[in-house]
């Protein structure tokens, strides 16, 4: 089975998936702010905190997901 490396787009999007999970697990966890900077949602009857870490694990699976792709499937 071979291995073919991704191209620089997809790597440039999974970078920037990656960047935005942290972003997201930064702003939600850490009490060095204030206030958070991203806006209140809540998804499902969730609270806050839970709804941004669900879109945060989404974000990064998404990331894990298409760099696994771009691996496996030539010409991506």
């Amino acid at each position: 089975m071979a291995w073919t490396p991704p191209s620089k787009f997809i790597v440039i999007i999974t970078f920037l998936l990656m960047v935005f999970g942290i972003f997201i697990l930064l702003d939600v966890s850490v009490i060095a702010w204030s206030t958070l900077i991203l806006p209140t949602i809540h998804l499902f009857e969730l609270a806050n905190f839970q709804s941004w870490l669900l879109i945060a694990m989404i974000v990064f699976f998404l990331a894990w997901f298409l760099f696994f792709l771009a691996i496996k499937l030539k010409g991506l």
